[in-house]
């Protein structure tokens, strides 16, 4: 069983989480929500997720075991001070949590895209342009301020 070592914006090189396995209950049943998995477990695969994620700013610590606490983050035209875990990535995490313990991992393995599928009378057939795998849009909406924003520049 995982033991949860949470970042409180020290630096920690044993940190493994955001928040806690309470924090986590808290939230989600502030929310109406009843979490079938185990705290712990879901606390790290959604910190595998989250570490994924190219964020703003530079870490505070080159040793510290997670990406933030950060220097030069910047979130609604505010400096985050570096020793400070936003709110929104502690809610992001707990809504990646509540997203995994619902059956949606977002770093499973992808399948083909299906275009058209018959078993008997049942027929299947999604839009061409339709994402191949889920979006987490609570957890995403969330980090939206917190990561960069990579845009693509194409010359004609």
């Amino acid at each position: 069983m995982a033991t949860i070592v949470v970042e409180t914006g020290t630096g920690s090189t044993t940190a493994n989480s955001y928040v806690s396995e309470a924090d986590l209950a808290t939230y989600a049943s502030d929310r109406g929500i009843t979490l079938t998995g185990t705290a712990a477990v879901l606390i790290i695969q959604a910190m595998d997720y989250l570490e994924s994620k190219n964020f703003i700013g530079t870490k505070a610590d080159i040793d510290q075991a997670l990406q933030w606490p950060r220097y030069g983050a910047e979130i609604d035209n505010y400096y985050v001070d570096s020793d400070v875990i936003p709110k929104l990535l502690k809610e992001a995490e707990m809504e990646i949590c509540i997203a995994i313990d619902g059956g949606v991992n977002p770093l499973a393995n992808q399948g083909r895209e299906t275009l058209k599928e018959k078993v008997d009378s049942l027929e299947v057939e999604y839009k061409a342009s339709s994402r191949a795998d889920t979006y987490l849009t609570a957890a995403e909406t969330k980090l939206q301020k917190l990561v960069v924003n990579i845009m693509r520049v194409t010359r004609v």
